[in-house]
């Protein structure tokens, strides 16, 4: 008993994820989530439950050709549990159970969503409960208005909400076969999921933030203002460069490549076709991804933005100030770290497969293994041809990516210990 009392929030985090895709692994599993005639095995039911359980879209599988109504709905599911978080699940299961939440899993959700822990646990998850339903079903409806044209009514309703609530936690699974390309010239439905896409890669502690801003007159933190400015930045700049890079495609499909590459995995335009240029963008805009305590991985735009500030001050001989604030110390190593980190573990996955997969060329194996740990889902068709070793290789780049590799870390390190210190000294740098 003492040892679950102190088994840390990182681990506890770890392990929640873990037995969510092992559930999802079981149901997808099951002969009743398959189409008839259609069988799956345990690896790719394996892969399918990883990348739902981390809002990937990654998947080896044709889910409108294999899943069944029962297996797609499994799917969403797993997309909604692991786009809020199994520490949120985890928070509302015991709400309902007990009546309240104790300390302990108040920490367990802040740690989640990386929120403050002087931030209330019952406004947290108050605001990402209602800004996800809100934004779900705002999306249902407006992709409503076009599936309905094409589909029957009890139909339409479905690929609705599934769309929606897979484009909201950047999950980017679809039900269509070849993602939004057969909607590439309808501009409600690009536009809708483009929106939940953006709006669910915000993170939950901004809207926390300007609800507070707005019932409590607070002003707007820093971490929100950062946020906003570099997402609009990163969406502007990749539609701009998108629709110079793809001459054959318009500003619509320019808007939503920029917007999808952020982490959610749906494409309007052939990724199998990209110019190297194009490949390249991607590869970038997946590398960074959304915001932290959001439904989108990737290194985060905070760490993209920190590290960009710390750089240009470094070589100006100052400190890092972001809008008449100081930038710590300790976010800017925090900044450098996940970055390097993620750098080393993409060079290490993709030199494994490279190795396993020879057949196929470094830039395409690149580009899923960022796809894989940036919980992107965008893919160049190689995915449901690797070997059962390469598909476990991307399980785990989307268990990092997902779960995040300060939290594993927080998990297993000892704590700070005392003892002697050693004197300091210099390092030859460049």
């Amino acid at each position: 008993m003492q040892n679950r009392k102190t088994l840390r929030p990182g681990l506890k985090l770890a392990l929640g994820f873990m037995l969510l895709i092992a559930i999802g692994t079981l149901l997808l599993y099951l002969p009743v989530s398959h189409q008839d005639g259609v069988d799956v095995s345990l690896i790719d039911a394996l892969f399918i439950s990883t990348s739902a359980i981390c809002v990937t879209g990654l998947t080896p599988l044709d889910i409108s050709k294999t899943l069944s109504l029962f297996g797609s709905t499994v799917l969403m599911l797993l997309i909604q549990f692991g786009g809020l978080g199994y520490a949120v699940v985890a928070v509302i299961i015991i709400r309902l159970a007990s009546g309240r939440i104790d300390a302990s899993t108040g920490n367990l959700l802040r740690d989640s969503l990386g929120a403050d822990h002087k931030i209330g646990t019952k406004r947290l998850l108050g605001v990402a409960l209602t800004v996800t339903a809100a934004m779900e079903l705002l999306g249902a409806v407006l992709l409503f208005i076009s599936f309905s044209a094409k589909y029957p009514a009890g139909r339409a309703v479905y690929l609705s909400v599934f769309h929606s609530v897979s484009a909201f936690n950047n999950a980017g699974f679809d039900l269509f076969s070849d993602s939004m390309m057969k909607w590439n010239d309808n501009p409600l439905v690009l536009i809708t999921i483009a929106s939940l896409i953006a709006f669910g890669g915000l993170g939950f502690i901004l809207y926390n933030d300007l609800a507070d801003h707005v019932t409590k007159k607070k002003k707007i933190s820093v971490h929100t203002k950062i946020v906003l400015s570099t997402t609009i930045f990163l969406i502007a700049a990749g539609t701009i460069l998108f629709r110079l890079i793809l001459p054959d495609i318009d500003w619509k499909n320019a808007f939503f490549q920029s917007v999808t590459t952020r982490t959610a995995g749906y494409f309007s335009y052939d990724q199998t076709i990209l110019p190297p240029a194009g490949v390249a963008l991607t590869i970038i805009l997946m590398f960074i991804g959304a915001s932290p305590g959001s439904t989108g991985g990737g290194v985060k735009t905070t760490s993209f933005f920190t590290a960009v500030k710390a750089s240009f001050s470094l070589l100006l001989g100052r400190n890092p100030i972001a809008f008449k604030r100081e930038i710590s110390g300790e976010s800017v190593m925090k900044a450098f770290f996940v970055i390097i980190i993620s750098v080393l573990l993409v060079a290490a996955a993709t030199t494994i497969i490279c190795i396993i997969e020879p057949e196929f060329s470094s830039d395409k194996i690149l580009y899923e293994v960022v796809s894989a740990y940036a919980t992107v889902g965008l893919t160049m068709g190689i995915t449901p041809y690797v070997s059962t070793a390469s598909k476990i290789v991307l399980i785990v780049m989307m268990f990092l990516g997902r779960v995040g590799f300060m939290t594993i870390i927080t998990a297993f390190a000892r704590r700070r210990q005392t003892g002697a210190r050693y004197i300091e000294e210099k390092v030859i740098i460049g």
